[in-house]
């Protein structure tokens, strides 16, 4: 996470969340910037919920 966390300039807490997206698969539920960026940089997808 250390790695993550750095590289994609993140707080521990948010690296943590995207490490766990990663290693799952799972698509990333965020309205964060950073966290956005960093999905988009990784090709993680990103869940967007319709209104």
């Amino acid at each position: 996470m250390l790695a993550l966390s750095r590289a994609y300039k993140l707080s521990s807490y948010d690296a943590a969340y995207f490490e766990l997206a990663i290693r799952k698969g799972m698509p990333l539920a965020t309205l964060d910037k950073k966290l956005l960026n960093a999905a988009k940089k990784a090709d993680v997808a990103i869940y967007l919920k319709d209104k």
